[in-house]
C-alpha cells in the first residue's frame, strides 16, 4: 500500500479523509497562499491545492499526496479567513440572504499520476438579523474558516439550503477523490 499524505493541517479535512482511508500522514504545506489575480475566482482553490500538493510531494516522492483548498465566493469576491471580528461581521453580513459558491480544489499527485478535481457547491443563507451576526461573530471558532463559517458548526442554523456536495463545503469532496486513492 502506497503512503498517503494529506498536505493540510485542517482538522475537518483530516476527519473527512479518515472516512475513506485507514492510514495516512499529515504533512501541511508551509508556503504562504498567494492568490493570483489572473485566475478566475472559481479556479483559485485549484491553483492553491496544486501548489500545496507539489510542495509536499517534492519531499515525499514515494507517496501519494493530496492537496486541497476551499474558497467561499460571494458577489464576485473571495471570502478568506477573517482577520478580526469586524472582517467576520462584513463576511457574514454579505452572505446573509444570499447564495454563494463554495469551491474546493483538490490536487492528487504520485509518481504514477496527477489528478485535478474541482467541486462547486451552492450554499444559500437565510436572512440574518444584526444580533445573530454580532453574536455569531463573537465566537472564537470562526477565525480559521473561509467565509467565517463552518456548515457543520454553529452556522448550520444559518443555512437555508445547499445545492451540491455537503462534504465539499466542509472542506474535502471525499466521494470525488475516493476512486484515486486505491
Amino acid at each position: 500500500m502506497k503512503r498517503i499524505i494529506l498536505a493540510s493541517s485542517s482538522p475537518r479535512r483530516k476527519e473527512l479523509l479518515s472516512q475513506i482511508v485507514d492510514n495516512f500522514e499529515i504533512i501541511p504545506a508551509t508556503k504562504d497562499e498567494k492568490i493570483l489575480k489572473c485566475y478566475p475566482l472559481t479556479y483559485v482553490s485549484c491553483y492553491l491545492a496544486k501548489q500545496k500538493a507539489l510542495e509536499v510531494f517534492k519531499k515525499n516522492l514515494d507517496a501519494l499526496v493530496i492537496g486541497a483548498d476551499t474558497t467561499v465566493i460571494c458577489k464576485h469576491q473571495i471570502l478568506g479567513k477573517p482577520k478580526d471580528k469586524e472582517d467576520a461581521i462584513r463576511m457574514i453580513s454579505l452572505l446573509s440572504n444570499k447564495t454563494h459558491l463554495v469551491v474546493t480544489g483538490v490536487y492528487i499527485i504520485s509518481k504514477e499520476f496527477k489528478k485535478k478535481i474541482r467541486c462547486v457547491t451552492k450554499v444559500t443563507f437565510k436572512k440574518l438579523s444584526e444580533k445573530q451576526i454580532q453574536d455569531y461573530c463573537s465566537l472564537n471558532s470562526i477565525y480559521d474558516k473561509a467565509g467565517a463559517y463552518a456548515i457543520q458548526g454553529e452556522a448550520r442554523e444559518f443555512i437555508d439550503h445547499i445545492d451540491g456536495d455537503y462534504n465539499n463545503v466542509v472542506g474535502l469532496p471525499i466521494d470525488k477523490i475516493k476512486p484515486y486513492l486505491n
